[in-house]
């Protein structure tokens, strides 16, 4: 229980953590002033806006403190490796969007993140694919790229520089070509993607939208939809506190079914 709550304080956890000494013989490496290997499981750990669901650590060459038996002073933890577990679940109702949730992406660290997104009396469906990186040897970073707006049935919109709007082929098929073109003055299919004027013609003339049900609002809302905003509502930042004792550091990182995993190293770090 006294290692536990050393160790709490030492760490400023928020939690007690298990402490779990397994050496042997114990007694001998105690009055010794050393004790070889210690496992910690601590279940709760504050990383700025995110909680960490899972921290799993060993420390070995622990070096005590003071005389034996009435004056120690405390420990020095000479090696300290840890495995961080950042849950999906956790994530999905911390990060700046609530609505939006995370998976695991195709490819190395990477997220895939949708969620719901109210657009012009419409609702749409916001997606992402987030990159995850480290920030230095105490932080990560998820930054969102690639998004796009999709209103189920009718469009994809994907908003920024490049990006337009693209009608489903049954919408397209309804919209008239001679009069589209007539109003924009250029050769536009409704099946290709609209950008820049297109976009705003069909806002100027709604007759145009009249067969395909869309209702001009929803253009306008999907319009003023920026891609820097959008992409950081699904982002989010964890960062190691920064009074932690010790020489305690993020070494790497990864994406797996369950959430993010950290890999956490130290040394000499002061106990009590």
């Amino acid at each position: 229980m006294a290692a536990a709550q050393q160790v709490q304080k030492a760490l400023k956890l928020r939690a007690e953590p298990e402490v779990h000494i397994d050496s042997f013989p114990f007694i001998g490496q105690v009055l010794a002033g050393n004790i070889d290997h210690v496992e910690v499981d601590v279940p709760d750990v504050d990383a700025g806006p995110v909680s960490v669901a899972q921290v799993k650590g060993t420390v070995d060459d622990i070096r005590i403190v003071g005389s034996l038996p009435s004056s120690v002073k405390g420990a020095v933890l000479s090696r300290v490796r840890g495995d961080v577990l950042l849950d999906f679940k956790d994530l999905n109702r911390e990060v700046g969007a609530s609505q939006i949730h995370l998976v695991p992406g195709p490819e190395k660290n990477t997220v895939l993140a949708g969620g719901d997104l109210p657009v012009g009396g419409k609702q749409a469906q916001i997606r992402g694919r987030a990159q995850l990186q480290r920030t230095g040897d105490r932080g990560l970073r998820m930054t969102v790229q690639d998004t796009r707006v999709v209103v189920p049935g009718l469009l994809t919109y994907v908003p920024g520089k490049g990006g337009g709007l693209q009608l489903t082929a049954p919408v397209a098929d309804k919209m008239d070509e001679g009069e589209l073109q007539q109003a924009t003055g250029k050769h536009v299919l409704p099946q290709q993607m609209m950008k820049g004027r297109v976009l705003d013609t069909l806002v100027d003339h709604p007759s145009l939208l009249e067969p395909t049900g869309i209702d001009p609002s929803l253009i306008q809302g999907l319009q003023k939809l920026r891609e820097p905003k959008v992409a950081q509502q699904m982002e989010f930042s964890a960062q190691l506190p920064d009074n932690l004792p010790g020489d305690i550091r993020l070494r790497d990182i990864s994406v797996t079914k369950n959430g993010i995993r950290a890999q956490l190293t130290g040394k000499d770090v002061p106990v009590g």
